[in-house]
């Protein structure tokens, strides 16, 4: 309940705040919908009212996966209007996915750890995303819930809500050798093959969605590849190369974008690298994969960009923030979280790129 409330108490900030700074006209839903109607939102709204194009510059939206706007034509369909169904979606699943993570926790830490661990999910200063229309509070609700279910060896559910992070999120196949990891621990208590197949196929099935709409609507299953790379500019790259980029940026582009688009991802990029290497040291082996294949995917790039966002999802990230001893500490990066999120959370309403 406590998690509930601090979660509602987030959102609450950050709604008045949005309204105090940017009004309320014509009525409070609206202008909160107008203002969070940025970058990916809008190209989530299309994808649900419209669908993928075969031409023009729609078509480029093949580069985001289906999930997301199915869920919110599917709502849309029984009244909601598409834009009030998309934040009612982020919204509910983002804290489901903070309790998730509280539950994924206590599996092995006390419960003063894991509230820790899901408090700071909540006030992460990327956890705008978790109100706005993105597909950060689906995904992290799908993937937060299924390693819960694989710890609890619910081998089907897990599998299920994987498939369904994987139709989200191409980072949803970084779930794949976490969820695999697992059923080799528990391989003695397992009665028989598919029980350990079919996670894995299920996760499978998830990402052959995309392939399938790749390939009905472009007529290829790979044709993201090369939207991703013309119009995205995502490739595969060493990680350096992204990383160089990023410190190069920071000498020529205006203020705001030196500490996002230049400190920011670095920052970022940091943390992620040090939270995989952590979680080989502190965590289990499942979390540990998780992270590093989720680094790799979000970092082996020519350009970084958005990986603070990302983070949301390295749950591990959260698990080893809840192990902090000293209370000082905790609350000092608590703070600043808090402070950060508010200033990132504001500037994306304005129109500002804020990961």
């Amino acid at each position: 309940m406590n998690l509930v409330l601090l979660g509602l108490l987030v959102k609450g900030l950050l709604v008045a705040l949005t309204l105090a700074a940017y009004g309320a006209y014509p009525d409070p839903l609206t202008a909160l919908g107008r203002e969070w109607d940025q970058w990916d939102a809008a190209h989530y709204l299309y994808l649900a009212t419209h669908g993928y194009a075969t031409s023009g510059d729609a078509r480029n939206l093949i580069a985001f996966f289906p999930l997301y706007p199915a869920v919110i034509n599917a709502l849309a369909a029984v009244g909601l209007p598409a834009r009030l169904a998309a934040l009612l979606i982020s919204n509910v699943a983002g804290v489901v996915a903070a309790i998730a993570l509280y539950e994924l926790a206590r599996t092995d830490e006390p419960e003063k750890a894991a509230f820790r661990a899901a408090a700071l999910f909540t006030v992460f200063p990327t956890a705008y995303f978790l109100m706005v229309g993105y597909t950060e509070g689906l995904f992290c609700a799908l993937a937060f819930g299924a390693v819960l279910q694989a710890r609890r060896r619910r081998w089907i559910a897990s599998g299920m809500l994987a498939g369904l992070a994987a139709a989200a999120r191409l980072t949803g196949l970084a779930l794949l050798p976490a969820i695999v990891i697992e059923l080799y621990l528990a391989r003695r208590v397992l009665y028989s093959i598919w029980q350990a197949l079919l996670p894995p196929l299920l996760i499978a099935l998830g990402f052959a969605t995309y392939l399938m709409t790749n390939l009905l609507v472009l007529g290829s299953p790979a044709a993201f590849y090369a939207v991703q790379r013309d119009h995205w500019s995502h490739s595969l790259a060493a990680p350096w190369v992204g990383f160089a980029a990023a410190i190069r940026s920071i000498g020529w582009r205006v203020p705001w974008e030196k500490l996002t688009v230049g400190g920011g991802e670095i920052v970022g990029g940091i943390a992620a690298y040090a939270t995989a290497t952590l979680s080989w040291l502190r965590l289990r082996p499942s979390d540990a994969a998780y992270a590093t294949v989720l680094t790799v995917m979000v970092t082996f790039v020519p350009f970084w960009l958005s990986i603070p966002r990302y983070l949301l999802a390295m749950y591990p990230l959260f698990l080893l923030a809840g192990r902090i001893q000293r209370s000082w500490v905790y609350l000092a990066i608590v703070a600043v979280s808090v402070i950060a999120l508010v200033i990132f959370g504001l500037a994306f309403g304005r129109g500002y790129w804020a990961f």
